[in-house]
């Protein structure tokens, strides 16, 4: 990591800048065993502390880029709301397969996520100089959903956000080993194994149990629907034209 992204996070910390760990770094630690590029940063910051993140990102010389500069390489990234910036690795050169590293912010309430849902990372799982908090799988893809239902259908946005949470929800309520070099794609008319129905009762039943805010008990009636096979993921709400 470059020294001056160093020195930037030393200064959020210093600051008390509030800090939620998003996309790759979020998935991977939701159990979705994606190759993460380290140097690449996201986070859900506090809308009140935007404004001072955006001036000590200055003091060090970084300044918002546009999609020219550093085309769009995330979901999060198609919302006009992302703050984004380059961040460059000395260790890379232009022929590097990634050769231009981000550190991207959204405002919370983009998310819809509020402080006291997150959880401090503790030292062991924080390789970072300063504190960065995380969310648990239910307030991840509740997250998504609200996101996603305020898009249009089709646009990347909504793709990118609708198949991080089938990811979550695949990879950490459900079995996805298998045995053998490959896995073969079961026949949509295939009935479900016994083992494969348990294992949908009890993501069911926990998904049952998440507590959601005030008006939004349609996500969980939503999630049943597509994570039972009612619905597809895709066909969740979205934002009419």
């Amino acid at each position: 990591m470059h020294l001056s992204t160093i020195r930037l996070l030393e200064q959020l910390e210093l600051h008390n800048i509030f800090l939620i760990e998003w996309e790759n770094a979020l998935l991977n630690r939701l159990g979705y065993p994606i190759v993460v590029d380290t140097e690449d940063l996201f986070f859900l910051v506090p809308d009140d502390q935007l404004h001072m993140v955006e001036k000590l990102a200055a003091d060090f010389g970084y300044h918002a880029a546009d999609r020219e500069t550093l085309p769009p390489k995330y979901p999060s990234e198609q919302s006009i709301q992302s703050l984004r910036y380059i961040i460059r690795d000395p260790g890379k050169t232009s022929y590097s397969i990634n050769p231009l590293n981000r550190l991207v912010l959204l405002p919370l309430s983009w998310a819809g996520i509020s402080r006291d849902e997150a959880v401090r990372l503790d030292a062991s799982a924080n390789s970072l100089p300063c504190t960065i908090y995380t969310v648990p799988p239910p307030i991840a893809c509740t997250a998504f959903v609200r996101i996603a239902s305020r898009e249009k259908r089709g646009n990347k946005l909504r793709r990118g956000i609708i198949d991080s949470l089938c990811s979550v929800i695949a990879y950490h309520y459900f079995d996805t080993s298998y045995e053998g070099d490959y896995y073969e794609i079961p026949p949509d008319d295939q009935p479900l194994s016994e083992k494969e129905v348990l294992e949908m009762n009890n993501a069911v039943n926990n998904l049952k149990g998440w507590e959601m805010k005030e008006g939004e008990e349609w996500i969980r009636s939503e999630l049943i629907k597509a994570m039972t096979g009612a619905m597809r993921y895709h066909d969740l709400p979205f934002k009419n034209d």
